[in-house]
């Protein structure tokens, strides 16, 4: 039988866990964090029993600074999420003077305290049950404590009021300690401690560097504790097992790079996250195209769970749906409103439609239209193609709509987590961006490319005479040549603002041509200048810059 050391006494949420989730191991309390420690290191006990953090309050010091000083013997194995509810108990009767718990309880209490006791005296005890048996044992007329209805009621006390805590949903994660690493789950945190011993202006943003920009590893949590001498340590999780190659690697770094620093591995398990997510499988409509299996790749990478419909999948669309928390809606522009209408009335209370189209006015309000009031709806635009290999730098667009709440959120946060940057809009305003960067930006090649077609006979000498501008509108242009002829003229179709964008310009480029043929450059001039001051200075030479890097990387 397992032997559980958990802070007592008998009663605590510690004990609750050990009972909720070791069932009939023999569980033995102890009177202090330090002692849990103690006894698991010894072998007194074979896993230890501590809280780590509450969602409150933040990181049980304690804890931390117990971790530090057992490193060598024994780290985090695993962790449990348990909801706290407070309640306030005290002996029939009662005057209550003071009131009585662990730091930890008494702080997520404060808003509740100060509203009916003010005057009280808090006292701090090193647990909640401690709190209330104390209460019990000692008779204490004029003493009230904080801690779960279980111990109230276990040592005969009556419960004043429940739920107290500042917010209602109240949540501590208790750390399982044991004196070994488990293996990979696939989605781990690995617990760390920097201790760099002196300090140094940009000591803490080197460190997230390495960890964030080199390795490209998410830091889930990052906590400061002070020594004696006036330094700091850091605690920080990292997303992943030590056993991957990049938090290996990490941490490698960080130790060549933090001169005289110490750090240490206080575990890595199983990531547990205070807020549960509601969305594990996400599916994709027409996910066989090459978007599509960009898509279902990087979902895979994040950890959900994917499934692909389309004509020739063994999924059928509704097999698809029912399985899913999110459906992304992926096909050809002609066919979005079309494939929404169908698949409408196969989503339920609770799920997510997205569509994923450059296009969003059509596609939104056929959403909206064919899916029933408590199914959420999201507009999406992945501004960039299939071979981008990451998602990081790049724009994505979202359009919220009066059917949008929690899951598009939690949906619009797993590519804000993995780095794009994403652009909120609406309909119109997306619609009328895309008429610019694609109706017009595909249009204007086009039209460069049949130029060139009727201006020159051979265009492998193009290049030869191309300036570094030149070259960067050739490139354009044949990347544009390089897409399927029916998806750019879909585009241009179904954009209910391309028609004025392109008007626009072929008004604009006429007066000022007309003006060039005659050899009469002052309305030329005159856009140059008037351009200049639109767009302003600092635009203009930010572009500069850029244009200046897309060109090194050509020389290259």
């Amino acid at each position: 039988m397992v032997k559980i050391a958990y802070l007592g006494p008998e009663g605590t949420y510690a004990e609750q866990v050990a009972i909720k989730y070791f069932g009939k191991s023999k569980r033995m309390a102890y009177s202090s964090v330090e002692e849990v420690f103690r006894a698991t290191a010894s072998k007194e006990a074979d896993l230890g029993l501590v809280p780590l953090e509450n969602i409150i309050q933040g990181p049980i010091t304690e804890t931390l600074d117990t971790l530090l000083k057992y490193e060598r013997k024994l780290k985090i194995v695993d962790s449990i999420i348990i909801p706290i509810q407070h309640a306030l108990g005290a002996l029939p009767n009662a005057k209550i003077k003071r009131i009585m718990s662990k730091d930890q309880a008494l702080k997520q209490c404060l808003g509740y305290i100060n509203k009916n006791y003010k005057n009280a005296e808090l006292v701090e005890m090193s647990s909640t049950a401690k709190a209330i048996k104390e209460i019990s044992d000692r008779n204490l007329l004029d003493s009230a404590a904080i801690g779960g209805e279980f111990a109230i009621e276990k040592y005969g006390l009556e419960i004043i009021d429940k739920n107290i805590g500042n917010i209602k949903e109240n949540k501590t994660k208790f750390a399982i300690l044991g004196n070994y690493i488990p293996e990979r789950t696939g989605e781990d945190t690995t617990s760390i401690m920097i201790y760099p011993h002196r300090d140094k202006i940009g000591l803490l943003e080197d460190i997230v560097k390495t960890i964030s920009k080199k390795y490209k590893i998410n830091m889930s949590n990052i906590h400061s504790r002070p020594d004696t001498k006036g330094g700091v340590r850091f605690y920080i999780d990292l997303e992943g097992h030590i056993k991957d190659a990049r938090i290996k690697n990490c941490i490698k770094t960080l130790k060549k790079e933090i001169e005289e620093a110490d750090i240490k591995l206080l575990g890595s398990y199983p990531r547990k996250s205070f807020i549960e997510t509601k969305i594990k499988t996400i599916s994709i409509i027409g996910g066989r195209g090459k978007m599509g299996q960009w898509l279902k790749d990087f979902f895979e990478e994040a950890k959900y769970n994917v499934l692909i419909s389309g004509r020739k999948t063994p999924l059928t669309y509704k097999q698809c749906i029912k399985k899913s928390d999110v459906v992304i809606v992926n096909v050809p522009i002609k066919n979005t409103e079309e494939v929404i209408e169908k698949i409408g009335s196969y989503f339920k209370k609770g799920q997510l439609i997205v569509d994923n189209t450059s296009i969003k006015t059509q596609a939104v309000d056929k959403m909206l239209k064919s899916v029933s009031k408590d199914v959420e709806v999201l507009g999406m635009h992945t501004i960039f193609g299939p071979k981008v290999e990451k998602i990081y730098g790049q724009n994505v667009a979202f359009v919220h709509t009066s059917k949008s709440g929690e899951r598009s959120r939690e949906f619009e946060n797993i590519f804000y987590k993995f780095g794009a940057s994403i652009r909120k809009t609406d309909c119109e305003e997306h619609d009328k961006q895309m008429a610019l960067h694609q109706n017009l930006e595909h249009f204007k090649n086009i039209v460069f490319a049949e130029t060139i077609r009727k201006m020159f006979k051979n265009p492998a000498k193009l290049g030869d005479f191309s300036s570094p501008n030149s070259k960067n509108s050739l490139i354009t242009m044949g990347r544009i040549l390089s897409s399927k002829p029916e998806m750019l003229s879909e585009i241009q179709k179904y954009n209910k603002q391309s028609p004025e964008m392109i008007r626009t310009f072929l008004d604009t480029a006429n007066k000022i041509g007309k003006g060039l043929i005659r050899h009469n450059t002052k309305k030329f001039e005159k856009s140059i200048e008037e351009s200049i001051d639109y767009f302003g200075k600092n635009w203009i030479r930010k572009m500069v810059l850029e244009s200046n890097k897309i060109q090194e990387k050509l020389l290259k």
